[in-house]
């Protein structure tokens, strides 16, 4: 993805890295946005991070991220419970309140994902200095609808959306001063 993403952006301000989430350094006051991409739902520490993010950012810089929805990551191994016709009956959620690892299969590899619930990401971004300014739960579009399986797209959230900006002047621990 990094050797197509230099084909398609090779821009000389442009710098590429591979890292994790975790071990990327996080300059203070360097982005005036940062974004994340289906990434926050393999972090245990989901609240480190986003003070990690804030640290990062410039005075009212924005954090963007999507990440797998609460209800979808507290699923049942994270698929539908079938009709005996093999029709989506429900979506089960079970500990939703027990966060942390889950273990389910995506595109048939074991994945270890970690549930957070809605509360635990909405108030860790407020107590690390964020205001939320969007939040939205994603849904198919109209047009979308004729593919198979899209109309049970609707019963349940698969994805979270949030736009967050850096408080001006907001207390977030292990932060200085400015």
């Amino acid at each position: 993805m990094i050797e197509e993403a230099k084909k398609r952006n090779a821009a000389k301000q442009i710098e590429y890295r591979i890292c994790g989430i975790e071990e990327y350094e996080y300059p203070e006051n360097m982005w005036d946005c940062v974004v994340s991409n289906l990434a926050l739902h393999y972090i245990e520490d989901i609240a480190g991070i986003f003070q990690k993010v804030h640290r990062t950012l410039k005075p009212n810089g924005v954090f963007i991220f999507n990440m797998e929805h609460p209800v979808f990551t507290a699923g049942v191994g994270q698929d539908w419970v079938y009709t005996e016709a093999g029709t989506p009956r429900y979506w089960p959620v079970d500990n939703y309140f027990i966060t942390g690892e889950r273990n389910t299969r995506f595109l048939g590899c074991d994945v270890i994902k970690q549930h957070h619930t809605l509360t635990q990401i909405l108030m860790g971004l407020l107590n690390n200095g964020f205001e939320i300014e969007a939040v939205q739960e994603a849904e198919p579009p109209d047009e979308m609808m004729g593919i198979p399986g899209m109309k049970d797209e609707l019963r349940r959230p698969m994805m979270l959306l949030v736009k967050a900006a850096a408080r001006a002047g907001g207390k977030v621990p292990g932060k200085q001063e400015q």
